[in-house]
């Protein structure tokens, strides 16, 4: 294990033990076996190594949900299938989460709440593009109004799980039950107004931003290069009041060789190639 992943791993378990603002720097490096000087080598501070790991965990959460079938799962079923995928992904790294919880209430840190918020921003639109994916575009006037209440159930159900502790309920029977009961919602959602807006057209700025941090992280320089300039031109190519939405798809079938991108360009392609067979 490299050294600066095994610092993160063992402060992460004094920060669940005893509590962020509890946990010193030396206590840290004494359990990593270096000394407090060598820290600073790979964090600035106790705080830089929270904003890592929130950016880590970040991308692991990503990479849980690219295990998500977009090209098969069509069916009432495969809301149930995503759902288990998130809740197992919040399980498999619960001690992290566990301290994010507790140990950072919204607006403690301008940093901390900036990282979180992108984190709920990912998952934000995920759930927009599952809701879409399985329901197909009748119900994008109440996208905003679904996301607000699989957010709130899947919140809490994770808090039982995580904080509470309460594990007896497996990740399936959670899914299946949430599944069910948004489906019977949807039968009927529109019989009232929608409560929130949601326009697809803010959330393409949002998709770029995220396969471009996501291309960030590739450490092959030439591959990075070739991915970024790839995207340089979908996004000019969007932008075009004429857009060629033919080059668009060509340029997307080249990123999608790329499987950490897996999720954020089948987004993407939904939003920027709709309408095209209509």
């Amino acid at each position: 294990m490299h050294k600066k992943a095994e610092i993160t791993k063992v402060a992460l378990g004094l920060f669940a033990e005893k509590g962020f603002n509890e946990t010193s720097v030396k206590e840290i490096a004494d359990a990593a076996q270096i000394s407090k000087g060598s820290f600073y080598k790979y964090f600035s501070s106790k705080l830089a190594l929270m904003l890592d790991l929130i950016e880590e965990y970040h991308h692991k959460i990503i990479e849980r949900m690219n295990e998500f079938d977009w090209s098969k799962e069509t069916n009432n079923h495969s809301l149930a299938t995503y759902i288990e995928l998130e809740i197992k992904a919040w399980i498999e790294h619960q001690s992290f989460f566990y301290v994010l919880f507790k140990e950072f209430p919204p607006k403690a840190d301008h940093e901390i709440t900036e990282r979180i918020e992108k984190l709920q921003q990912t998952t934000v639109n995920n759930h927009r593009e599952i809701f879409s994916h399985i329901y197909g575009n009748t119900l994008d006037n109440y996208l905003s109004d679904l996301v607000l209440i699989l957010d709130g159930i899947m919140r809490e159900s994770i808090i039982q799980l995580i904080i509470h502790k309460q594990q007896d309920i497996s990740p399936a029977s959670i899914a299946r039950w949430i599944s069910h009961h948004l489906h019977s919602i949807i039968q009927h959602v529109e019989e009232k107004e929608p409560l929130l807006q949601y326009s697809k057209e803010d959330s393409i700025p949002e998709l770029f931003q995220d396969v471009k941090e996501l291309i960030n992280r590739i450490s092959n320089n030439e591959e990075k290069t070739k991915y970024k300039e790839t995207l340089s031109l979908i996004e000019s190519e969007w932008m075009k009041s004429d857009s060629n939405k033919t080059l668009i798809e060509a340029l997307l079938l080249f990123l999608k060789q790329n499987k950490d991108f897996k999720i954020k360009i089948w987004q993407l392609e939904q939003l920027l190639l709709q309408g095209e067979g209509s």
